[in-house]
């Protein structure tokens, strides 16, 4: 590094050692075994250096470490050290420091503001900008700027600040007309680097130099592996496999292309979930890439998709995270062992790896990913910079979070463009993405072309049924022996299933727990593979991965995009020439805080199945896109005004990333965990909760029987007294034979608005 003053250079000898010692960080009263502040500046800057490389800020990166904890050099914060029960602002130093020191000119000013943003944020979180009219206690990063703080003057006897310089430019090409997005953006991935090489340097110093991270297989390595794996599907013989394997072999032959944007439409079962991982490994070995992550909106397809990454490629390189996997917990090595098929080793890797995503393969959702990339807390921002130059795969992309669709394309361009990532849409239903990334945006297409796999592939027609009750409904229902039924609320699949009078019934909703939800599709399989009667009522949740083949499907008016993934569902395999899925108007109408979103989705829905032929085609779901973004308008894709934060227009850095954090919820209303005591393992486990001294080490065996519901469903259970607390962490069901169904799950005290429209995340 030539701009900027080497660690080598800290610890020359031509800087004398202050009088008395500072000290960083103490593991026990032993004072000789105390970290001195130096050397934990010394090694964060060496890290952030590392960490850095792949986002291009490694210049920026090592000042922003070599200045965070300059506070510390305090006298006040000493004492805290030695014992004495003392708040002191060690992070606010550094940000005045840095700013005092660069402000001959406005490059200098700009860059000292952005390291300024992320020393003073590096504990408490990424501040508002605030106004030259804030006070001290503000709490933004002007008030912080103007605060008065424990005199910190030591630090210039270990750090000589006028041997440092800034670089000369900073590394990123703005989006014209939204630069502040740009650097706001860049911001937000310094303070990634600064914070996590903080906490790793903390890490090391208080495990006595032991790393407990990394080792995990190198993309060579992983890519040989998927290879070993894709040999069974050799020779194909009949035609849907030939088919597949022609898919899989397009988009190997495709990864040579140099990174950027991407598309991968394929019809539903066209196997598109091995081949995108063929296409990103193969694109990440050709291009130097360090990782693949997959972005999922639902958790149950994320473990269905994890399962099969973790059989190719290794229980150890493969990190779940979301809702439904919780790496809080504590483990004994027994514990993990028993409870696991992989080492305790790999096991706290990963649930490290957790914090910053320091692994070859992660699977997430939309949430965890997009909140993420506008968070403003240590926590969330930990894994940004690992996100640079990786291929991230947006799996069912038509359900990307619509009400924030133009921040999130932004955030996504910004990882392209300016951190060598590559992203890539992956669907059967491609919707539009081009029009919310930055004008002149290029999106190629992987498959050769997606019209010809449409027609290949096309096993399914619609037939319209206009309106039905649900006694019509039934009785169609029961005219097939195999039939698949899927509505929109879980009020209405609850009513119709209770309608449904013969033993061959069953019913899926999110109301049910994983462990119920899983035991009941294996056994709708089992029944479909022997020709046994099979009739099924459903949620969306059958949509969402399930690789099910019915003969007859019926679908509740909605979404294009649902519906086609409906049609998904049914003749699946092409065994019955041509299926049919009945679209129909329900008599249940829709609740009425149904997002306005899914209601104009509803109505266009209707106007393509009126004006195409064939309503599963490219054609119909271009235009279904086409006018439903249309009628929607601009502000319909930002509704929190989330790039406003960032960009006002006035060419300053006055960003608002406090404010931009809290506005960006994509589930906003909040929703509460209940575990279902369903079976014996259940009930062992719940037991062990209660005598155990370590109770949160129980949350993630505890998912396979948590269902989630709202505040207002929940507060209904906790008045029947249906709710027990265990270890104050746990809410429990009490009452298995009055609030859980064995074959529909939990029941719910009547409420208004019962029918919600409710998805896994």
């Amino acid at each position: 590094m030539t701009d900027i003053w080497s660690a080598e250079m800290l610890n020359s000898n031509h800087i004398q050692p202050a009088q008395p010692a500072f000290y960083a960080h103490s593991n026990q009263w032993d004072k000789s075994r105390w970290q001195l502040l130096k050397d934990h500046l010394v090694n964060t800057a060496d890290l952030a250096v590392e960490f850095g490389r792949d986002a291009r800020l490694s210049d920026l990166a090592y000042l922003a470490a070599l200045f965070h904890d300059i506070g510390k050099y305090s006298q006040k914060f000493q004492q805290k050290l030695e014992g004495k029960n003392i708040k002191v602002d060690h992070s606010t130093a550094g940000a005045k420091e840095i700013t005092a020191l660069f402000q001959s000119n406005q490059k200098e000013a700009l860059m000292a503001t952005i390291l300024a943003y992320c020393i003073s944020g590096h504990h408490g979180g990424l501040l508002d900008y605030g106004s030259s009219i804030d006070i001290e206690t503000d709490g933004t990063l002007n008030a912080r700027l103007k605060k008065q703080i424990e005199e910190y003057c030591f630090y210039a006897q270990e750090i000589d600040p006028t041997k440092l310089s800034l670089p000369d430019h900073l590394p990123i090409k703005p989006i014209r007309g939204y630069e502040g997005f740009s650097i706001s953006f860049l911001t937000r991935m310094l303070y990634s680097i600064l914070v996590d090489a903080d906490f790793q340097e903390t890490e090391t110093f208080m495990n006595n130099g032991k790393k407990p991270r990394g080792g995990y297989a190198d993309i060579r390595t992983l890519h040989n592996k998927l290879a070993m794996y894709l040999q069974q599907f050799q020779n194909p013989t009949n035609p849907i496999d030939i088919q597949r394997t022609k898919t899989l072999a397009a988009c190997i032959e495709k990864a040579s292309e140099k990174p950027g944007f991407f598309s991968l439409t394929v019809p539903t079962g066209g196997g598109k979930t091995i081949s995108s991982l063929a296409f990103a490994l193969e694109h990440a070995l050709i291009h130097d890439l360090k990782r693949i992550i997959y972005v999922i909106p639902y958790t149950s397809i994320i473990e269905q998709n994890a399962a099969v990454f973790k059989q190719c490629l290794g229980s150890e390189n493969v990190l779940e995270h979301h809702s439904n996997f919780d790496w809080s917990w504590k483990a004994t090595k027994k514990e993990a062992e028993t409870a696991e098929d992989q080492t305790y080793d790999s096991l706290q890797k990963l649930k490290l790896a957790a914090e910053n995503w320091d692994v070859p393969i992660i699977v997430t959702t939309n949430v965890q990913f997009f909140e993420s990339l506008f968070a403003n807390r240590s926590s969330g921002c930990r894994k940004l910079h690992n996100i640079a130059r990786s291929v991230i795969i947006f799996d069912e992309a038509q359900m990307l979070p619509r009400d924030y669709l133009q921040p999130c394309m932004y955030a996504v361009h910004e990882l392209v463009v300016n951190y060598g990532s590559s992203a890539i849409f992956c669907t059967a239903t491609q919707p539009s993405i081009e029009k919310f990334l930055p004008q002149g945006t290029p999106l190629k297409e992987i498959t050769p072309d997606p019209k010809a796999l449409y027609a290949f592939y096309k096993r399914v027609e619609i037939s319209q049924l206009g309106r039905l009750s649900d006694d019509e409904l039934i009785e169609r229902i029961n005219d097939h022996p195999q039939a698949l039924c899927i509505v929109n609320t879980r009020k209405h699949a609850k009513g119709l299933f209770e309608g449904l009078k013969n033993e061959d019934r069953f019913h899926l909703s999110t109301l049910m727990c994983p462990a119920h939800r899983k035991q009941t599709i294996a056994i709708i399989k089992e029944r479909l593979k022997k020709g046994l009667p099979c009739r099924v009522i459903s949620t969306q949740i059958m949509e969402a991965g399930i690789d099910v083949d019915f003969p007859v499907g019926y679908r509740a008016i909605s979404g294009l995009e649902s519906i086609i993934q409906a049609a998904g569902r049914v003749n699946r395999e092409g065994k019955a020439g041509c299926g049919t899925l009945n679209v129909f108007e329900p008599e249940t109408a829709l609740i009425k805080r149904t997002p306005i979103s899914i209601k104009q989705g509803l109505e266009f829905s209707r106007g393509i199945l009126q004006n195409f032929s064939d309503p599963i085609s490219i054609e119909a779901i271009d235009s279904y896109y086409m006018n439903l973004y249309r009628v929607q308008g601009e502000n319909a894709f930002d509704i929190k005004g989330i790039i406003g934060y960032f960009h006002k227009g006035t060419g300053d850095l006055d960003f608002d990333f406090k404010t931009a954090a809290g506005q960006f919820r994509l589930i906003e209303e909040n929703t509460v965990s209940v575990i279902i005591p369903y079976d014996d393992h259940a009930d062992q486990l719940l037991q062990e909760v209660r005598s155990s001294e370590f109770p949160a080490r129980y949350a993630r065996k505890l998912q396979p029987y948590t269902v989630n519901i709202y505040e207002t469903e929940y507060d209904a259970l906790v008045s029947k007294g249906a709710i027990d607390q265990y270890s104050e962490m746990y809410s429990v069901l009490n009452n298995m034979d009055v609030y859980y169904d064995v074959e529909s799950g939990l029941v719910l005290p009547d409420r208004d608005g019962g029918a919600a429209i409710f998805f896994d995340g």
